[in-house]
């Protein structure tokens, strides 16, 4: 067998087995609380007492959801969806992933005969899944509001105790698989509010209570060495009550004590008085204009801002990597322009001699994240200069400079960023027979402007930032040409590394609410390619084609560090935006020799089979020998 079939089994053997790598998204959602996360669990599992379950019974037949916003939507759900998932109340026909249920405490029994608190219903998804978490999944804990109201006054230790057994349990939870929970503080802020959005003086103590009590859960988990995302719904609906037209509100309509179902017939004996539960159906209108429903639990719109809040905090972390991920993309494009040129230096028939050339490079990237997850699309364009000298021995020294802008637009929510990149590149080839080889060095300082939008309800947040970042990436490609006639073809065998980094940076934000603070981020990558070539020789045309697969060694499973700062949390690691392990990539062009001295080069170049990364673009060259 010739070597030219060999290469070609070779390949066929390569090419046949794709594979993908990277960080996985949520593919479960599971919820453990009250009744701020409850999404119908008393429509489907019995209080214990008949009253109050034939009072859930009307209230679903008159069209509410059996949750605690009547017939709102509850933002458990409301997030789930957001990445495609469900969150239906434990119970439910089919089966359902939400063990909340309200009025239930974290520890303590009550106050109803069936009551779960937020211990043992952790306790139980870990028994029905034989104690193995599902690690993809998302897992939020919401509770401690009841802690505050278990009794007055309440035990000693009560809250602290409540909030060591939470200590206790999520690390089981955590130790069992779960990767990614999720912890809200309380809403209080908006509960206790007056009118104008400052907390009400007869609340103060109270409201003092439970930001000290959230606190201390937060601590005690830190202290537990559970890994968690922090949500600071506080400080998100303080901010609402003090700004409540720009949601769709009024200052009347954002207080607690004006909920619409709070004098909204049929109630309860007063010891349980759930208002929203049992009251009748609001209308749409209501549930879009009043923050709450009743007392302390949210309308549609209220749940609504709360999903949004959270949901932009799981997805900023990848959604930042993407602006480390597009430099990489810029390197991987530079080194293939390098390569390209090289192969033009070698046309002039001289023995030794230099080449001036340049290029220009629009093209289209598109990063495509889990799921859910935002991604990033825009259109990139570069251009280059350079200057090689070919010496008579056959080798070739050149420098060259590439500059390059693209706008890249996020998905899903808006915004985008600017990266400006500016890359001196030093490159050398020789070439001795039918063999040849080539390195190249580049050093890429880009800045960035990044406006990242979180949608919470009808208003849009804009956070701004302008990090820099930095890569370095190295080069070395061999191969050899084979000439059967006026074709030229053989294989391509090339390593390109690279490590971009962007540096640390925090948030500007209208609200100072969704703004975040992000670590630096760092990505390796080590690209192996092999691939084959082909040159034709028609009169003063050279069509040329190539096609390689690529192999990504290096990272693809990287964090991104993120931290709040609404409020003083411990910060929290979520993937980056996930990375292929296999892709082709083609070119297709022609060069044409004007004279002696000039030629002109047109290429397409695309990416193949790549469920990350989408490219493809144009380049038009310009060489000068002399």
């Amino acid at each position: 067998m010739s070597k030219i079939k060999k290469y070609l089994l070779f390949m066929f053997i390569t090419l046949s087995s794709p594979s993908f790598a990277g960080a996985s998204g949520f593919d479960q959602y599971f919820g453990f609380g009250d009744s701020t996360l409850d999404s119908g669990y008393w429509r489907y599992n019995s209080t214990g007492d008949a009253l109050l379950d034939s009072l859930t019974a009307t209230a679903v037949a008159n069209g509410n959801s059996g949750a605690y916003n009547g017939n709102g939507v509850e933002n458990s759900i409301i997030l789930a969806n957001k990445f495609g998932l469900t969150a239906v109340a434990v119970g439910a026909p089919g089966g359902g992933t939400n063990y909340a249920n309200g009025a239930s405490y974290t520890l303590s029994s009550g106050p109803y005969t069936n009551s779960v608190p937020i211990v043992q219903q952790i306790q139980n998804y870990l028994t029905s899944v034989n104690n193995t978490a599902y690690p993809h999944a998302l897992y939020v804990i919401k509770s401690g509001d009841n802690d505050l109201n278990y009794q007055n006054p309440l035990p000693t230790d009560y809250l602290k105790n409540s909030s060591a057994a939470l200590a206790r349990e999520v690390p089981i939870l955590q130790a069992a698989g779960a990767q990614n929970i999720m912890i809200p503080n309380s809403y209080n802020s908006a509960v206790y509010a007056g009118l104008g959005g400052d907390i009400n003086p007869s609340y103060a103590s109270k409201y003092a209570d439970s930001v000290a009590y959230f606190s201390l859960r937060w601590a005690d988990l830190q202290a537990a060495g559970v890994r968690f995302i922090p949500a600071d719904i506080d400080s998100l609906f303080k901010y609402v009550v003090h700004n409540p037209t720009a949601f769709g509100f009024t200052p009347s309509s954002v207080l607690a004590a004006n909920g619409p179902a709070w004098n909204n017939p049929p109630q309860p004996p007063k010891h349980y008085q759930n208002h929203a539960l049992w009251a009748l159906p609001l209308t749409t209108t209501q549930q879009q204009t009043f923050l709450f429903v009743d007392d302390v639990h949210l309308t549609t719109a209220g749940q609504t801002i709360e999903a949004d809040y959270e949901y932009g905090l799981l997805v900023a972390p990848s959604q930042i990597s993407l602006v480390v991920e597009s430099a990489v993309q810029k390197g991987l494009t530079i080194a293939s322009n390098i390569q390209r040129q090289i192969d033009l230096s070698w046309i002039p028939s001289k023995k030794s001699g230099t080449n001036f050339w340049a290029t220009i490079v629009p093209g289209y990237l598109r990063i495509k994240n889990e799921r859910g997850f935002i991604g990033a699309s825009g259109v990139p364009f570069d251009g280059t200069f350079g200057l090689d000298y070919q010496t008579k021995c056959g080798a070739i020294f050149g420098v060259a400079f590439t500059a390059g802008y693209q706008e890249q637009k996020f998905s899903n929510i808006g915004g985008h960023f600017n990266q400006v990149v500016e890359a001196p590149i030093i490159y050398a080839a020789y070439k001795s027979g039918r063999f040849w080889g080539n390195v190249e060095a580049t050093y890429s300082a880009f800045q960035n402007r990044i406006k990242r939008q979180v949608p919470l309800g009808i208003f849009t947040d804009e956070n701004k930032s302008h990090p820099d970042g930095s890569s370095l990436a190295l080069m070395l490609c061999v191969g050899g040409d084979f000439t059967p006639g006026k074709i030229t073809t053989g294989p391509v065998i090339s390593m390109i590394f690279q490590q971009a980094h962007l540096h640390s940076f925090t948030e500007n934000g209208i609200s100072g609410v969704t703004a975040l603070s992000f670590a630096s981020q760092t990505r390796n990558s080590l690209v192996s390619q092999l691939g084959w070539r082909i040159f034709g020789d028609i009169d003063k045309w050279q069509p040329f084609a190539q096609v390689r697969w690529n192999h990504e060694c290096g990272d693809k499973n990287k964090m991104v560090t993120t931290s709040l700062i609404s409020v003083n949390a411990p910060s929290y690691d979520l993937a980056a935006s996930p990375v292929a392990s296999d892709w082709a990539d083609t070119w297709l062009g022609s060069t044409y020799h004007l004279n002696s001295q000039v030629t002109l080069r047109g290429t397409f170049f695309a990416t193949l089979f790549n469920r990350r990364i989408t490219t493809y673009g144009g380049e038009l060259g310009l060489n000068v020998s002399f």
